[in-house]
């Protein structure tokens, strides 16, 4: 089936999960299908194996010429604005868009919820997934959570709920997604290695709710909508979640708001709060050996992800590992947290330097060659009583291939060095 906004020639760059799924997504549904990864890792090389096994025109290693001959280009979140390829696409002005923008074309249900924010989408996400459930709708999670939304698309009925996650490069090249339901959870800087400024960032999230009509509903901060985006104007109903009359815990305010919304009973958002246990990687209490809490949040790659974190431990207890590939310099936004929270910082990866600038005068810093002695120095200075936790406030491609690596690799060593006997090998990812 041609497109018929954009027409039949179509490359996929970017082969990770949702780039990969796309091409094979793409090539059923009659596209002449180009696809391309400047990596050239094993997984990449098998994957463009398969593809080529499939009929579809693939490489790896390299953007080759044939990308900017193509009518359209689905590009993967993972490719910036900033590389050579990417600019002269838009110098060519060949129409861009992102693996969520062509799902949303072929979807067949209208239950779209879409989640986005700085800090706590996948926890939001999962919570609204079984909130649905237990209501006995049909849900399907995906997007930035892990599984890509156009890779289920064929298994997605009319009466589905769909549950996304959206990062802000998902959505940057969005122009025709419209969900029943937006949520932007919060803001503050992030991405600033990706996009040019806050504003741009901010504009990015506000594509969540271009396209809602008066019949969709827009869930936001007050305060985010006053100092981010006083002039936006919401086509959908919009309903603010952290009204001051209504205290408590805001991933549960959201939930309340959406059983509100589509008449879910008061008693089974009681019932999902009361029994999430969280998410791997994000807060993850893992374990608690000697009157020592190890806990894994390598989900945290900022600093308002960090200060999250954080704010849930007592005063002077968290040894904290922080550090990795910095995604905006911002780190100055925690400093009361780690001047009151952290007793003792071990500095890992590239931002090494941007944080002990803006952390120097506030608790000892310790800097880390590499992670496996970070984990260690942690569980050798920790003391009952103590958290060791892992918050990087930092994204992880500076060591590790994601941040499920970090943060098993994390729980790994800890489970070794701390509980040997208790010890067991966690899967590679």
């Amino acid at each position: 089936m041609e497109n018929k906004r954009y027409g039949k020639k179509v490359s996929v760059l970017g082969l990770g999960k949702s780039g990969y799924a796309s091409a094979l997504f793409l090539k059923t549904q009659g596209f002449d299908v180009f696809a391309s990864d400047q990596g050239d890792s094993e997984i990449l090389q098998e994957r463009v194996r398969i593809l080529r096994a499939k009929g579809v025109n693939a490489e790896s290693g390299i953007h080759s010429e044939l990308i900017l001959e193509s009518d359209w280009i689905l590009i993967s979140p993972g490719i910036s604005p900033e590389t050579p390829i990417y600019r002269q696409i838009q110098t060519r002005h060949i129409p861009t868009v992102s693996e969520i923008e062509t799902a949303s074309w072929y979807c067949p249900s209208s239950n779209i919820i879409g989640v986005t924010g700085t800090s706590g989408k996948t926890t939001v996400t999962t919570l609204l997934s079984r909130l649905f459930q237990k209501s006995g709708r049909s849900v399907v999670c995906c997007g930035n959570i892990g599984n890509p939304w156009i890779a289920e698309i064929p298994k997605i009925s009319k009466d589905d709920f769909v549950i996304l996650e959206l990062s802000s490069f998902q959505l940057q090249n969005c122009e025709t997604l419209r969900p029943k339901m937006g949520i932007l959870l919060n803001l503050s800087p992030n991405h600033q290695d990706w996009h040019q400024n806050m504003e741009e960032y901010v504009s990015a999230k506000l594509r969540l709710f271009k396209n809602q009509k008066e019949e969709d509903f827009a869930v936001i901060r007050r305060s985010d909508h006053e100092q981010f985006f006083p002039q936006y104007s919401f086509n959908a109903k919009t309903l603010y979640f952290d009204e001051k009359e209504n205290p408590g815990n805001p991933n549960e305010k959201v939930l309340r708001a959406a059983s509100h919304l589509f008449d879910i009973p008061e008693k089974l958002v009681e019932e999902v709060w009361q029994g999430f246990e969280g998410v791997e990687h994000r807060l993850e209490k893992f374990l608690e050996e000697n009157g020592i809490q190890y806990v894994n949040d390598s989900k945290s790659t900022t600093p308002a992800s960090l200060g999250w974190a954080l704010e849930k431990f007592p005063d002077s207890k968290v040894i904290l590992i922080a550090g990795g590939h910095p995604k905006s310099s911002d780190f100055d936004t925690v400093r009361e947290l780690i001047q009151n929270k952290v007793k003792l910082a071990i500095l890992i990866g590239e931002a090494r330097p941007l944080l002990r600038q803006s952390w120097q005068d506030l608790r000892p810093l310790w800097e880390a060659g590499d992670f496996q002695t970070a984990v260690r120095m942690a569980h050798q200075n920790a003391k009952p009583g103590d958290i060791v936790l892992l918050s990087p406030a930092c994204a992880s491609f500076d060591m590790f291939k994601n941040y499920e690596e970090r943060g098993r690799l994390f729980k790994q060593m800890i489970h070794e060095i701390a509980s040997p006997k208790n010890s067991t090998l966690l899967p590679d990812v």
